[in-house]
């Protein structure tokens, strides 16, 4: 049975046993700062098992993209060294929301495996929470499961919690005996050793209790039940495969890797495998990671997209001198294209971004197996990499501290992990990007109704006062406090839109906002108190008009860029990130390069045409599902109410999920003009535009700027280009001749600068302090007297309060005069900034006097 029968099944039983089917999340999880990307098929049903949110079904099923590469759930090292560890893998799951609970849960997961996906039931054991008798009565009575084929296992292997405190509950794991042969040969071995034999298939989640502060258990008002079961290994399992990488999901991925390689998987060695089984599987997270918006990155899940790309960079080497690793693509997308049509959409920006990842890293690669050789010589004798040579791979050079420790373990060494993570954290306190946990001391009950889509005035009762992150009742004149009103016409920053200005009328007195921030579902709006109040006190609350207005032509305007971008460029285009603010707008893309000048025009025109046709906004709510399959934008990475979501669409055109502030008619903007365009990383483009009076304003400064090179020139408005490029023409002629001229100028002074020649520790020496020259020019200066004298050449020269140098020697006496001690000398005695080789050197810092050329003779003479 293939995986695609197994996927049909797994939905259809489901199905007709009362389960909505819901697709799977993105791999970037939706306002869910705890992960890196989705890692289990309950993660978007998160706030259903908290109780904060509601669906229209009790009972669902899913097969979810997950990847596990960083954090807590990390099988990065492992992958291509075991025959069942991956970095992505779909997980198949069924949940009920306070619907069936753990009898029903058990049944499904018996009958699917043995009535239709086939698994022999003589094979099955099943585990148990030590303290769960009721799950060990269910197996034991209702299934018929013997005792001896029922083990109870500890807190570590079956109870599930989602964090310290809060939901949690025992686990029932269902494993399959896969013989002797894949066992440890232990009397003991039994679900839940280590070895092979017992492979877990199944893992059946009851969430029961809710654990206090104290540790104690207290039943949850709702029951729930989340299961998880992967893909790969039912597959191995149903296939009779030893390993996942046999299976028919792989079948392809192999192939094409054994084509491009010109090496066959069956046939290698275990290194050879191993390096087969880490292409084929990182090639499916990259590829799925790219599809769903990430990009390569320095910080989070864009690191860790880095990181697997980088691995996947240093196995292909073992397989081709040539970079593989984009092209196995080809034969993903192929195969998972028809289940995933985002692989398809995006396989031109997927390719793009894998081949400039590896280009990028490649020089760095070799540069860094380099050092790192010259590490292995240096510490032969401990067999240990220090935790400061690892960070100075990671920093200089790129390399992950997986890449160090795999390299390092290939030659029998071990890497000092501990001293590597404090010069991380060294690193992170000094750039100021240490972070720190945000938490909200403050809970407000219920909510503040939000005004602002119909009004820009509301007049509403205070209902909570905050100061200090305090709940208090009253504040005198002059306190800094928030108040949090029944209701508010001000918008609260979401969605790239940023807060709204106004002010507030308490008891007749005025006072300008100074913030706004939301508090679970509460708005609270920061002043200064502008007289005595308590709670139940009327506030009058007014948004800024023109401040709004601008922003609203800007949001707009950003989703008719949005469709325009999908119009030229096509559907591999993405929202990457937006910022809408009354003076400008910003929008960060997916693309593989930057638009062409053209490209760029007739997007403007495109955004401009849809202005002019004056469209009338239509904004409607709706569920999640409808607002989708109507062909819908929605923002990866954005978590949505399933049951209602907000449309916003300019009908024929556009049509995005929002909850922003919008015009009512596209005629509003005005008109829009792109002032910036470029790249923020491969693979990520950003637009910066302005619509409405400030692009009127732009407009008038440009058209002012025209008018005065027009009537400085003397010349049209359509030749003012021409003209500037024909001077730019001239000063390039005239420069060159400038250069021409000083060049004789110093080649007079040639002679009379090397008669100042000296020896110094036997090495001919010049060092000079001139005036006005560049680096080039100092270049030139110093390979000239070397084409003559062989030597050591120190030239400095002074521009006002800057100075630049430029060293050169030959390489008869580079053994004895180190350049590159000498720009350390330069950078703690001199405060000059450089780098080079042996032979060169170059930098600049502060303006320099003649006592910088004793300096230097004295460091030279030592």
């Amino acid at each position: 049975m293939n995986s695609l029968d197994l996927r049909k099944k797994f939905f259809d039983y489901f199905v007709k046993n009362g389960h909505e089917k819901v697709s799977s999340s993105s791999l970037i999880p939706a306002q869910d700062p705890t992960l890196l990307f989705a890692n289990a098929g309950m993660n978007q049903f998160k706030d259903v098992f908290l109780g904060k949110e509601n669906r229209s079904y009790k009972r669902a099923v899913s097969i979810q993209k997950c990847i596990r590469a960083g954090g807590k759930h990390n099988d990065l090292d492992n992958v291509g060294f075991t025959k069942r560890h991956l970095t992505f893998f779909e997980m198949m799951g069924n949940f009920s929301f306070g619907d069936y609970f753990k009898k029903d849960a058990i049944k499904f997961a018996w009958e699917f495996l043995t009535e239709h996906a086939g698994l022999d039931k003589n094979k099955l054991y099943a585990s148990v929470y030590k303290d769960d008798n009721e799950a060990y009565e269910i197996w034991n009575k209702e299934i018929g499961l013997p005792t001896g084929r029922i083990v109870r296992l500890g807190e570590a292997d079956n109870f599930w919690q989602m964090g310290d405190t809060g939901p949690c509950g025992p686990c029932s794991e269902i494993y399959i005996d896969r013989g002797s042969d894949f066992g440890c040969n232990s009397k003991a071995c039994a679900p839940g050793c280590h070895c092979d034999r017992f492979l877990e298939i199944w893992n059946l989640v009851f969430m029961q209790f809710d654990r206090q502060p104290d540790g104690s258990f207290v039943p949850l008002k709702q029951t729930g039940v989340d299961t998880g079961m992967g893909l790969e290994r039912l597959c191995s399992v149903v296939q009779n495969k030893e390993s996942v990488f046999d299976t028919d999901l792989f079948k392809e991925i192999i192939e094409k890797i054994e084509q491009l390689s010109g090496k066959k998987y069956q046939s290698s060695n275990d290194e050879i495998k191993a390096a087969f089984r880490v292409i084929a599987d990182h090639i499916r997270s990259s590829s799925f990671a790219i599809a769903d918006g990430c990009s390569p990155s320095n910080e989070g899940r864009g690191y860790v997209l880095r990181k697997i790309i980088r691995r996947a960079a240093l196995f292909a080497q073992k397989l081709s001198d040539n970079n593989i690793f984009p092209d196995v693509a080809d034969a993903l997308i192929e195969k998972m294209g028809p289940i995933y049509p985002e692989l398809v959409t995006n396989k031109q920006l997927i390719k793009s971004l894998l081949k400039s990842e590896i280009e990028k890293f490649s020089t760095n690669l070799i540069h860094g197996q380099e050092i790192l050789n010259k590490y292995f010589i240096e510490n032969s004798a401990k067999k240990v990499i220090s935790g400061s040579q690892a960070f100075k791979l990671y920093d200089t050079y790129g390399f992950p501290l997986e890449l160090t420790i795999l390299i390092a373990q290939e030659n029998g060494f071990t890497v000092d992990k501990d001293v590597f993570e404090q010069e991380m954290e060294k690193q992170r306190s000094q750039s100021g990007k240490k972070i720190e946990a945000e938490q909200q001391a403050v809970k407000i009950e219920g909510t503040t109704i939000f005004t602002g889509y119909e009004e820009l005035e509301t007049e509403s009762k205070i209902k909570n006062i905050i100061v200090e992150n305090n709940v208090v009742s009253a504040v005198k004149k002059g306190e800094t406090c928030f108040i949090v009103p029944e209701k508010t016409p001000f918008y609260v920053e979401c969605g790239g839109q940023i807060n709204d200005q106004g002010f507030v009328i308490i008891k007749g007195e005025k006072t300008k906002i100074l913030d706004l921030k939301k508090i679970d579902g509460s708005i609270a709006v920061k002043i200064v108190a502008p007289v005595d109040f308590a709670v139940g006190e009327k506030v009058k609350q007014v948004v800024e008009k023109d401040f709004r207005a601008n922003t609203m032509k800007n949001h707009t305007a950003t989703h008719l860029l949005q469709a325009a971008l999908i119009n030229v460029l096509g559907k591999t285009v993405k929202q990457a990130g937006s910022v809408v603010t009354p003076d400008y707008l910003r929008f960060d893309f997916t693309y593989h390069e930057n638009p062409t000048a053209e490209q760029v025009k007739r997007i403007e025109d495109i955004v401009n045409r849809k202005i002019m046709e004056n469209i009338p906004t239509k904004i409607q709510e709706t569920t999640y599902k409808k607002a989708v399959d109507s062909g819908v934008i929605a923002f990866f990475g954005e978590k949505y109410n399933p049951e209602s979501v907000r449309v916003v669409e300019v009908p024929g055109f556009s049509k995005e999920l929002c909850g922003g502030t919008h015009v009512k008619a596209t005629g509003d903007i005005g008109v829009f003009k792109i002032t910036e365009i470029g790249a923020l990383s491969a693979g990520t483009r950003r637009i910066v535009a302005v619509t409405g009076p400030k692009a009127v304003e732009l407009f008038q400064n440009d058209f002012a700027i025209v008018k005065t090179l027009c009537q400085e020139f003397k010349v049209t408005q359509d030749k003012v280009l021409d003209f500037v490029e024909k001077q730019k023409e001239q000063l390039k002629l005239l420069q060159t001749q400038v250069n021409q001229l000083r060049k004789k100028m110093w080649k007079a002074e040639l002679q009379t600068w090397q008669k100042q020649i000296e020896n110094i520790s036997s090495v001919p020496t010049l060092i000079l302090l001139l005036e006005d020259y560049s680096i080039p020019e100092l270049k030139d200066i110093a390979t000239e007297l070397l084409s003559v004298n062989p030597g050591l050449y120190f030239l400095m020269s002074n521009s006002g309060d800057k100075s630049v140098y430029y060293s050169a020697v030959s390489p008869m006496y580079s053994s004895i005069v180190n350049l590159q001690d000498l720009n350390k000398f330069l950078k703690e005695n001199l405060k000059l900034q450089g780098g080079g080789s042996a032979t060169n050197i170059q930098g600049g810092g502060p303006k320099l006097d003649k006592t910088a050329i004793e300096k230097i003779k004295s460091w030279i003479r030592k």
